[in-house]
C-alpha cells in the first residue's frame, strides 16, 4: 500500500465504524483551516481488523494542545493537558488522546529522546512497528488518505510483527516489552528481524540504559493486557527479563492460573502487584524489596507484590487445613498472596470465606463481654473461627449470646 492510499481508503474503514464515525465531525471541526488532523496507532489496528475502536489516538500537526482544548470546547468534556509532551486527554465518549505530531533523535542508547514539531509523515518514521506507523487523515488537504509507508495494514491483516528499524529496541528498551504486548494483543508473530534485535538489544546491554523506573512502567502495561502470561513468555524467550534483573522469571502456567483464579474469585485485587510478585519469587527476599522500590512502587503495591512472592509459603501453611484455619492464615496476607498461593484451599477462602462477616461488632463485644482494649478483637477473631467451624449458628442472637457465655 502507498504512503497515500485512495483517499476512499480511509473514508471506508471509518464508514465501518459507528463509534469513530460519530466521532469524526467533531475532529474535523476543531481543526484549524488546513490542519492536518489524523487517526493513529490502535484505533487504525482495530478498523483494519474489522473491530469496534475502544478509544481514539489523533495526531495533528501544528499545536496539539490547542487542539485539544478547543476539540474539548466542542464535546463539553473534560481535558487533561500535558504540555510539556505537547499532548493531552479528553474525557469523552469514546476517550480522545490527541499528540502533537514529532520528530525524535536520540543522543546515546537509553536517552529520552529530543522531540521537535513535524509532519504527520515524520511521525509515523518515528515508531517501532510497522503496525503502530498507519494513520487516516480526517482533516487536512488530503483528508481521507491512509498513510502507510511502511507497509503496516498488510501486516495487520496477515498477523506479522517487524520493526521500522534494526536500532528501535537499542535507542528506547521499552520497546521490548511493547511488542511483546503488541503481539499477543493482536495475535502477531513477530519476524525473525524483530527477535534477532531484541535479544541482541538484551545481550549488548541496551536494557540496562533505561532507567529503571521506565522499565517498571513498561512491565505494569503487561499486566492490564487480556492475557500476561503470554506477553511475559515472550520477554523470557528474548531474554527481557534477565536482562532488566537477574532473577526475574515468570512460568507460564503458573501466571495463567494465578489470573484464572484472579478473574474468577478476586477481581478487585491488584493485577500489577500479582504479575510482579509472581515475577520476583525468585529473587532473594531484600534484592526483591529493593528492585521493586528502584522501580518507583507505592508501598501498597509494594507490599501485594512481596506478598505475592511469598506464595509458595502461604500454600505450604494452609495445604490441607480446616476452613478456620485457612481464613485466618488468608485473613493476614494481602489478597494477592493468596492467589499467588493457589489451589483449593486458596480457592475457598478468596469465593466463600473471606466475604463471611460476623452479626456483632467492637460496641457489642464491649457492651455483652465487658471487656475493653485488645480483648475486643481477641474475642471478634475468636468467634469468627467458631462461626467459621460451625459451632456458632450465623445469626446475631447466636453470637451475642456467645458473647455472654465469654
Amino acid at each position: 500500500m502507498s504512503a497515500r492510499a485512495g483517499g476512499t481508503d480511509a473514508r471506508a474503514l471509518i464508514a465501518a465504524s459507528a463509534r469513530v464515525r460519530e466521532a469524526v465531525p467533531l475532529l474535523i471541526e476543531a481543526a484549524e483551516p488546513g490542519q492536518r488532523v489524523a487517526l493513529v496507532g490502535g484505533v487504525v489496528r482495530d478498523l483494519l481488523r474489522g473491530m469496534e475502536a475502544r478509544e481514539v489516538d489523533v495526531v495533528v500537526e501544528g499545536d496539539g494542545v490547542a487542539y485539544a482544548k478547543r476539540l474539548a470546547a466542542l464535546t463539553g468534556a473534560d481535558v487533561r493537558i500535558y504540555a510539556a509532551f505537547g499532548t493531552a486527554t479528553i474525557a469523552s465518549r469514546p476517550p480522545v488522546d490527541v499528540a502533537t505530531a514529532r520528530s525524535e533523535t536520540y543522543t546515546e542508547p537509553g536517552a529520552l529522546p529530543t522531540v521537535v514539531p513535524a509532519t504527520l509523515e515524520q511521525d509515523l518514521a518515528r515508531r517501532d512497528l510497522t503496525v503502530n506507523a498507519i494513520a487516516a487523515v480526517v482533516a487536512g488537504p488530503d483528508a481521507g488518505a491512509l498513510l502507510d509507508p511502511f507497509g503496516g495494514a498488510v501486516d495487520v491483516q496477515a498477523g506479522a510483527l517487524r520493526l521500522l528499524r534494526p536500532d528501535a529496541f537499542e535507542e528506547d528498551a521499552t520497546r521490548l516489552v511493547r511488542a511483546a504486548r503488541y503481539a499477543v494483543r493482536l495475535g502477531a508473530t513477530p519476524d525473525p528481524t524483530l527477535v534477532h534485535a531484541a535479544k541482541a538489544a538484551c545481550h549488548g546491554g541496551f536494557v540496562t540504559l533505561t532507567g529503571p523506573t521506565r522499565m517498571m512502567d513498561a512491565l505494569r502495561l503487561v499486566f492490564e493486557e487480556s492475557d500476561p502470561a503470554a506477553v511475559l513468555s515472550f520477554l523470557v524467550e528474548w531474554g527481557v527479563l534477565a536482562a532488566i534483573e537477574p532473577g526475574l522469571a515468570a512460568d507460564p502456567a503458573q501466571m495463567q492460573t494465578a489470573w484464572t483464579l484472579l478473574e474468577d474469585e478476586a477481581r478487585d485485587a491488584d493485577r500489577v502487584a500479582l504479575g510482579l510478585g509472581l515475577m520476583t519469587s525468585g529473587l532473594e527476599p531484600t534484592r526483591r524489596t529493593g528492585w521493586l522500590t528502584e522501580g518507583g512502587l507505592d508501598r501498597s503495591t509494594i507490599k501485594s507484590a512481596l506478598a505475592a512472592a511469598d506464595g509458595a509459603v502461604l500454600a505450604a501453611t494452609i495445604a490441607g487445613q480446616s476452613d478456620a484455619d485457612v481464613d485466618a492464615a488468608c485473613a493476614r496476607v494481602p489478597a494477592e498472596g493468596v492467589i499467588a498461593a493457589g489451589g483449593d484451599e486458596a480457592t475457598r477462602y478468596l469465593s466463600r470465606l473471606r466475604h463471611m462477616s460476623l452479626g456483632v461488632d467492637g460496641d457489642d463485644v464491649r457492651r455483652v463481654a465487658r471487656v475493653e482494649g485488645p480483648e475486643i478483637g481477641r474475642l471478634l477473631i475468636e468467634l469468627r473461627r467458631a462461626c467459621i467451624d460451625g459451632t456458632v449458628a450465623d445469626t446475631r442472637d447466636a453470637q451475642l449470646a456467645w458473647l455472654n457465655d465469654h
